[in-house]
This record gives C-alpha cells, structure tokens and sequence, in this order.
C-alpha cells in the first residue's frame, strides 16, 4: 500500500502540468481529422453540399470508374449538360498553429479524355455559397489518376474555417474525391521515396517523360534531377515539382536514350538525404513519327496502330482538339472513289484525326474529328479519285504520356436502304442485323416526342421493324455498334408514330450494354403486344457519332408457330458451341467470308475462304458474334462461346 501512495502524492507543479496536459489531450482528437466517406453512403456530419448549377451535385459513392484512393467510397459528381457550379464543403476546421494547420484531400478525374474543372475555395464564416470568397487554389483539371492535394493554413491560426471543392464544369463525365486530412505539418525532413514510373531499369519508356513516385506524408515538396550521365542535371536541374506524385519532363526526351533519375523530397525543415538515382531507357520512335514517312493505307484493309513514342510534328497544325498536342503518327492513302469513310476505333485513350492533301511540308486540312467515345470517325466527301491524301492520327487529350491504341480502316460507304421509316428492314425474331449510318440522312422525329430532342432533327438514322410474337418484354439491343448511338422504338405506322420507348448511350456505359462499353452503344427493353409490328430508330447522338452498328432483337421465340421456325433462315449450324479452339460450320459452301467480333464491336478476325474448321485458338476466352457473309449477298450471325 504504500509502495503506491507516492503516486497519488502530487506537488502544486505537478498538478498543474497533469491538469495542462489533461486540457491540452482534447485538442489532438478535435483538431485533427481525416474523412475517407467509408461510414456510410451518407453525407458525413457537419459536411454539406450545395448544388447551384446542373441537377447532379455531390454525393457519396463507389467509383463509377476504377477504385476510391482510401478505403470503398468517395465524394463524386456525375456529368451535366448544364454547367456545375456545385460544392462540397468539409466540417469545421479550428486552424491551431503545430496541430491542426495543414489541410490536404486526394482528387481524381474518371477518364484521362474527360477531365474535370475544379477550385478550392475557403470560408471564415459559414457554409453558404457567398462566404466562400477565397480562393486558396485556382482553377485546374483534376488528373486522370489519384492526386494529393496539400494546403497550408497556417495564415487562419485562432480561426474556424471551411474548405469547398467546387466542380464548375460541363459534361466531363465523373469527379471524384477522397482521403481529407487535417493535421500539422512535419517537424524533422522527410524520408526518401521511390519512383513507381518508371521502373529502374526499365526500357521502351515513353519519350514524354512521365515520372511518378510515392508521397511522403511528411514531405512538403519534391525536387527532380534528370541527366543522361549518372549524376546529371543537363535535362532537369533540380526543379522543384511542388507537392505532387508526377512530373513530366518539359518537351520530348530522345528516342532510344538512356536517362537518369533522381526525387528528393522535402518540407520545412529540409531536403531528404541519400535519395537513390534511377536510370531508364526510352523506346524507339515509331516509323511513321514524321509525313515524310506515313505508313500507306489500303481501302478495305484493317491496320491497327499506336502513339507510343510518338512525338509532335512541325506539320500543319489539326483545326481540331490541337490544344497542347504532344504526339502524332501519319498514314497515306489514294482516293478510290469521290467519298470514303474513316473508320479509327481507339481501345484505351481517345484518338483525334486530321485528312490533309498536299504533300508533306505544304499541306492543306481537309477534315478533322475529335474522338470521343470509342471513335474517332471521319466522313470524307468530294475526295478526288487517284489523288493521295495524309492521315494525322493523334491522343486528343493533352495529358503528358498519354499513349493511344486503335485500328484503322477505310472504307466506301452506300446509303443505307432503311433511310426513311416507310422503306424499315423487318428483323426476325432473334435476328442480328449489322450495318452502316454514315450516309443516312438526318431525320426528322415523329410528333411523338421520344426522348431528348422533342421532335427536332436526328443525326443519321435508320429504321427496323420488329413483331412480337408474344404478349412480353422485347429487347432492341445496338451492343456493339462502334459510336454513341440513339435507340427510339414506335409504335403505328408511318405516319402516325407513338413512342414506346428511348435510351441513349451517351455517358460512359450507360446504355445497358456490358462494360466494357467504351462506344456507349445503348439498348432498350420494352414491353410488347403480341402480333404487334414496332418500328425501331437507331441514330447517332449527335452529328459527329456514326460508323458501324449491329443490333439485334431479343424475345420469346419459342411462342412462334413450327411453319414459322422453320421458315426462317437457320440452316446452316456451328458447333460445338461453346468452343475450346475449333468451331465447325455447315454448309460452309454457302459461305464467302466470316467475321468475328467481340461484344464491345471490335473485329478481332476476318477470314476469307473459310474451310468448315474455322481454327480460333488463338482468341481469349468470351463471347463472340461469328457473322457469316454468304455468297448470295445475305449474312447470318451466330452468337459462340470461346472456353
């Protein structure tokens, strides 16, 4: 017991010390904080929005794209014709010097060819709109990849803040935001950190010279040294990035070149010490990198291509998305016919193209198309047959590293026979049809107003019929057309139109179809009346969106009678189906061509001549559409399973 008693013996010193430390304890909880949004799908307390532009504002949400920074959730906002002017502002903040006096949040844009505007804004006073009158960053295009964001606001020590996130742009798809954190800055340097891109060692690097590492909580800052000797500072000389996890080397590093690396951070107190060096070697230019040597285009011929290593040329320059353009490859073609469509398919990043005529060093635009949404499709009319024309393929974002893959292909388009509603082609019950709108005219919707639009003009548009031969859901499915397309289906005829339904494929993936769905192809269940004929619309969503479409009918068939089964035309069999590496055609006498496209559209074979064991091992595991052209000018497409 005694041993004990000197314990609970305190002089008047030491009492006050406990009772300052007991005092002082509630600080650190209360100052500090850090919200990830991972509680709930609720806006966590003392936390508000205010939506004052378009109908879609903040709100807690798993990532419509990719993960959240921390944790499963995030702060997001989804796109809007109207312009956003929406924000999302933090709880409290008592700013109190060495505890709670830095401020620092994660954000990212959804998609590197959809990036999003945004400001921080402060508050002294309140959480409405007008007091958030200072701005402690201006506005700048969150990046496509997950980016720390660190404030200082020592300058608001002994007052209570808050700090907005305001999204101010339009039609850029998904913001996103996460991780908040208010804590103090450092009191000792920062450790090193190490270099996630690119890789020590690493070869076939691209010449934008990208660098990216891992943030130190610590640190403040980051200092970059680049050479092409060990040591070396001739290309970055020890430039201070700022608080960031990127830098992109100014200009284009040499092709084919090894470079060294070095990321030094820092904060208050001073630079981190002993910081390793790496070193890296960039890739090869690609041989079409210049007009002069632009790769030679065949009409009718898939080529498939890529900006990888690519740099700007000195041409010129696009008249579309040109805005700092940092990568170009060339292509060549002779005109066969006075009108020819550009089909330019882009698989990851967007693509944009310039036609020019001329000759390299002295060439005139023609046209230009700024991709988006799988595409990057050009129109070109009142060519001049024999006349050579250069190609410009190019990444329509101006994100440093930014490598585009994608496929071209030339083709000379028809105007379709299903232009107008009164000449709509009938699809049989579980039918595929395939064709083209690049040469269909604009329409003119019925009175009936189906969707967005009201009865104003359409782009491009052509018609189907479908019966029901069952009281029952239909479903009028576009998956696999290769542009952001519009699906509208009526019912009565011609001349008296009813809508019954419409969707779009505009907004990444959110036209029903399965992801990926980088075209934004859509499709429409509706309910139908048996021995009901509907007519469907298929059009772009607006004047730039067009190309190839596939679109195929989903109903009851068993409910149709025996005459009409065997009616159809359905005599020809793969097998086995699903598949492992052989799939087996009948009849295959009949059969001129087939073509195999996977579900996002993309043709991932073509074989002319095909014996009856079509050998397909070297395709991945999936769902295919195997479209026989047969010798009679008609096509049959058979839905097969690789294993």
């Amino acid at each position: 017991m005694f041993d004990t008693l000197p314990l609970l013996i305190l002089n008047s010193y030491d009492m006050k010390k406990l009772l300052f430390f007991m005092a002082m304890f509630p600080v650190f909880i209360f100052g500090q904080w850090t919200e990830n949004f991972d509680s709930g799908t609720t806006l966590p307390t003392g936390w508000a929005v205010i939506n004052a532009g378009g109908s879609n504002g903040w709100d807690i949400r798993v990532p419509n794209s990719g993960t959240a920074q921390s944790g499963t959730n995030v702060a997001g906002i989804t796109y809007n014709s109207t312009a956003h002017d929406d924000y999302l502002i933090t709880k409290a903040i008592n700013v109190q010097a060495g505890i709670s006096d830095r401020f620092s949040f994660y954000i990212k844009s959804a998609y590197t060819f959809a990036l999003e505007n945004y400001e921080v804004l402060l508050s002294t006073t309140d959480q409405t709109q007008a007091a958030f009158s200072t701005v402690i960053q201006a506005t700048s295009k969150a990046p496509g990849t997950w980016t720390q964001k660190t404030i200082s606001l020592y300058a608001y020590v002994g007052q209570t803040v808050y700090v907005a996130i305001h999204a101010t742009d339009t039609d850029q798809l998904y913001l996103f935001a996460d991780n908040f954190v208010v804590d103090a800055p450092p009191t000792i340097v920062p450790d090193c950190t190490l270099f996630t891109l690119p890789a020590n060692g690493a070869t076939g690097v691209n010449i934008d010279g990208i660098l990216n590492w891992n943030l130190i909580s610590s640190a403040s800052g980051y200092k970059i040294k680049v050479g092409t000797t060990t040591g070396g500072t001739d290309i970055v000389n020890n430039t201070d990035a700022g608080n960031v996890n990127t830098y992109n080397i100014p200009g284009s590093l040499s092709p084919q070149t090894t470079y060294y690396a070095t990321v030094i951070p820092y904060n208050a107190i001073g630079d981190a010490v002993g910081c390793s060096e790496i070193s890296f070697t960039t890739a090869s230019a690609p041989a079409n990198d210049n007009c002069a040597n632009a790769v030679p285009l065949s009409v009718g011929v898939l080529l498939t291509g890529t900006t990888e290593g690519a740099s700007q040329s000195t041409e010129t320059a696009p008249t579309c998305s040109a805005t700092g353009i940092n990568d170009d490859v060339w292509y060549s073609f002779t005109a066969t016919e006075t009108t020819h469509l550009i089909t330019i398919n882009y698989t990851d990043n967007a693509t944009a193209a310039q036609v020019y005529s001329g000759s390299c060093g002295s060439l005139t635009a023609v046209a230009c198309a700024s991709g988006g949404f799988g595409n990057s499709n050009l129109l070109l009319q009142n060519l001049t047959a024999g006349q050579v024309y250069y190609l410009r393929v190019y990444s329509s974002t101006s994100t440093p590293g930014t490598v585009s893959n994608f496929s071209i292909f030339i083709t000379t388009p028809t105007v379709p026979s299903n232009d107008t509603c009164n000449t709509a082609i009938a699809i049989t019950c579980g039918g595929t049809v395939e064709g083209n709108n690049a040469l269909a005219s604009n329409d003119t919707l019925p009175g009936s107003t189906c969707g967005s639009g009201g009865t104003t003009g359409s782009y491009r548009g052509v018609w189907y019929t479908v019966t029901a031969v069952a009281t029952g859901s239909i479903t009028v499915s576009a998956c696999g057309t290769e542009f952001d397309s519009y699906l509208r289906v009526y019912s009565g005829g011609c001349s008296g139109l009813t809508c019954v339904g419409n969707t779009s494929g505009v907004g990444y993936a959110d036209g029903g179809c399965p992801t990926p769905n980088i075209f934004n192809a859509s499709t429409l269940t509706f309910n139908a009346t048996a021995g009901t004929t509907y007519h469907v619309l298929l059009t772009g969503y607006s004047a730039a969106r067009f190309g190839k479409y596939t679109i195929s009918v989903t109903q009851n068939c068993s409910a149709m009678g025996t005459s009409e089964v065997s009616g159809a035309k359905n005599d020809i069999k793969a097998y086995p189906n699903p598949f492992t590496d052989v799939l087996n055609i009948s009849e295959i006498s009949k059969v001129k061509s087939v073509s195999i496209t996977d579900l996002a559209g993309r043709v991932v074979k073509t074989i002319d001549n095909p014996s009856s064991a079509l050998q397909l091992g070297d395709m991945k595991q999936g769902i295919y559409l195997v479209t026989l052209n047969m010798k009679d000018g008609s096509k049959q497409t058979i839905k097969a399973i690789k294993k």
